[in-house]
């Protein structure tokens, strides 16, 4: 939710932050600086509006100038309090990069709402955020935009993944679709398949219609599917291979990703250890499923292991095995996948290409979905985790929701540093550097403890640059991903 009332939060964000102005207070050391901020940015955000105790997506573009300052953009907000989305011009704003990456911005909207957000920085072309405000809490992630790309509609073939919920706290108010659709002089036709409330389906999309883009390069469009139904968007584009959309339905709210797709395909497409993160909903409540894991798939149909680790309804499943088969589509990309021993039996992935696909599970009650990524390596230890990664995490307990933006530090001999500010329904907090240690095994599940936070936190690598997180704790619902920072 956005609004006016946010002055206490704004001082006490910037107490706990600091600016390094003064110099008995330096602030945070490191390669970065509001110069690291640089160009148009398209970012998404999903939360929680806690004033009127209902979800939000939003999704937009701003453009930075590199020296603290946000000189225009646009966003799309939905909030389920009302139902419909609104639009509003970003007017001139600002930021505060440390030289650490951690990061502030405080955007002002034409329609006089403001909102603040607390950032890491990863990269000069990605940055982990969470709404640092009293009244809601969200976290997301901006992706520095081509404009290059703007002056068409996208083209090409796009597998996509879209994750919708009416507003109904269980499976029952929820959508997930992963599909594929080629899109040529702005006209989409493809097929997708779809977990409405519980009941998977397979659907050919009919039609679709993807109007130019702006400067921001937002623009919207439509999808009508075989069951038939029609889905109003707006998107916006990264880049040439890159959208993002936000639902435009009234009522409705929700947030997917569209990447171009690389074929043709096979079964030897899905050869290698892959690692996954991914959540849904179950028939208890929204977001009540968190899942991370890895699996091997030896490129003709058979998948001889894999691991999850998982929190369902507040209960926990960990480093639980399983195996399975799968068959991939020549055409569409996708991958039909029976599995067996773990807490998901069926799914269905649409490569984007060998290294990458999108998933749904298909399971009958739930709605979940996520991201799946080739690793690296077939054999990981504690040296392959060396560096400062940026980290995002959110989710909910019993007693808050909880985002948290962070950097972590692994030494690469087993020992953790977290300096992260948390937003706990609306309470910042910056609890200083908190230390732990980790393990990794061979597959690349890693388990870590960190002092007054987790002795349950999971991770999946994917290489030693990127990992898919889990707080593997009982009636803890928060989940997330961490990537090593690359200097400007």
């Amino acid at each position: 939710m956005k609004t006016l009332c946010l002055t206490l939060g704004l001082v006490s964000l910037a107490f706990c932050l600091g600016c390094g102005s003064g110099s008995s207070n330096p602030g945070p050391t490191g390669p970065f600086s509001n110069a690291s901020l640089n160009g148009q940015y398209a970012y998404q955000l999903s939360g929680t509006d806690l004033i009127n105790g209902v979800g939000f997506r939003e999704i937009g573009s701003f453009t930075a100038d590199g020296a603290g300052h946000i000189t225009g953009g646009s966003d799309d907000f939905v909030d389920d309090g009302v139902g419909v989305v609104s639009t509003t011009i970003l007017n001139t704003s600002t930021y505060s990069i440390s030289g650490d990456g951690t990061a502030t911005a405080v955007l002002n909207f034409s329609d006089t709402s403001v909102i603040t957000l607390a950032m890491t920085v990863a990269s000069t072309s990605r940055v982990y955020l969470i709404e640092a405000d009293t009244f809601a809490t969200g976290a997301g992630i901006a992706e520095k935009q081509s404009a290059a790309a703007f002056s068409s509609p996208p083209s090409g073939t796009f597998a996509f993944r879209m994750h919708t919920t009416n507003g109904a706290f269980t499976s029952t108010g929820s959508t997930g679709s992963v599909g594929v659709f080629t899109i040529a002089s702005g006209i989409a036709s493809g097929s997708e398949d779809v977990s409405d409330a519980g009941v998977a389906s397979q659907r050919t999309i009919t039609s679709g219609l993807f109007n130019g883009p702006d400067g921001n390069g937002r623009a919207t469009g439509t999808l009508t599917d075989s069951s038939p139904a029609t889905s109003s968007f707006v998107y916006y584009v990264v880049d040439g291979n890159n959208i993002r959309f936000l639902s435009t339905d009234i009522g409705i709210l929700g947030l997917g990703r569209a990447e171009k797709q690389s074929g043709p395909f096979s079964n030897a497409s899905l050869s290698g250890n892959y690692a996954f993160g991914g959540n849904g909903d179950t028939l208890t409540s929204v977001g009540n499923l968190r899942a991370v894991g890895q699996f091997m798939a030896d490129g003709s149909g058979n998948i001889p292991s894999g691991a999850v680790d998982a929190v369902e309804d507040g209960t926990t499943a960990t480093n639980v095995s399983f195996t399975g088969t799968y068959a991939v589509n020549s055409v569409t990309g996708r991958v039909g996948a029976a599995l067996s021993g773990g807490v998901i039996t069926n799914e269905v992935l649409y490569l984007v290409s060998p290294s990458r696909a999108f998933f749904l599970v298909t399971d009958a009650g739930n709605v979940a979905d996520g991201t799946v990524d080739l690793q690296s390596s077939s054999s990981f230890s504690n040296s392959t985790m060396n560096g400062t990664f940026a980290f995002l995490m959110d989710g909910f307990n019993s007693s808050f929701f909880i985002d948290r933006v962070a950097t972590l530090k692994w030494d690469g001999a087993g020992n953790l540093t977290l300096n992260e500010l948390v937003n706990a329904s609306g309470t910042i907090n910056v609890p200083g550097p908190l230390t732990g240690t980790y393990s990794v095994a061979s597959n690349g599940r890693t388990t870590g403890t960190i002092t007054t936070l987790s002795n349950n936190m999971v991770f999946y690598l994917v290489s030693g640059s990127k990992a898919y997180i889990l707080q593997n704790d009982t009636s803890t619902e928060i989940d997330g991903i961490t990537e090593l920072q690359v200097a400007p």
